[in-house]
């Protein structure tokens, strides 16, 4: 009896379990996975900032670096649109040459702009694909909302945005090479 009894209780947490992570999944919205791949080049002129009415939110930075790159579907590997990954409040992490920082990333899409922002760590890549000397990532909480912007079939869009990647700092701060997989729950 004990065992039918678990087996029952087994198959019903199951069933909830995934009865919710698919309720979950659909009220979400959209999952958008995207790269941004290339070398950019630094430019502090607010232009992204500026064009979109975040002023206040440069301001707030401190100001901030955007390395200007291409955004490519991560299904299809087919350039989509742009980005720029825009570095503020960068600073030195423990003894390990990583760096802690404020990412604001800008996603234009042929259909709308979508903005996050997060806390960034960028580590010294130990093994792995050559070309590239650090790993980066971020992971907010999916309850958290870290999307400043969107317009167009982005207005009103809230959700998290997750980063993982790998960068080459090698000529930075005149360069960076990015190869950097966001996921976006929106």
């Amino acid at each position: 009896m004990k065992s039918i009894n678990r087996t029952n209780i087994f198959f019903m947490i199951l069933v909830t379990l995934l009865s919710a992570s698919g309720a979950s999944a659909a009220g979400i919205g959209k999952n958008i996975v995207v790269i941004l791949e290339g070398t950019g080049t630094p430019d502090t002129s607010g232009e992204h900032f500026n064009q979109l009415g975040l002023e206040d939110e440069l301001a707030e930075l401190g100001g901030a670096t955007c390395f200007d790159i291409d955004l490519i579907d991560a299904k299809t590997g087919n350039v989509i649109g742009s980005g720029a990954d825009c570095l503020s409040r960068i600073t030195p992490s423990s003894d390990d040459n990583g760096m802690l920082l404020t990412a604001t990333t800008f996603f234009y899409f042929p259909g709308g702009t979508l903005v996050s922002q997060g806390l960034v760590t960028v580590q010294p890549k130990i093994d792995g694909l050559e070309g590239f000397t650090h790993v980066t990532g971020a992971a907010p909480s999916p309850s958290k909302n870290n999307v400043i912007y969107g317009d167009r079939k982005f207005k009103d869009a809230a959700g998290s945005v997750r980063l993982s990647g790998l960068v080459n700092l090698g000529n930075f701060p005149s360069s960076i090479i990015f190869d950097c997989v966001f996921v976006i729950d929106i």
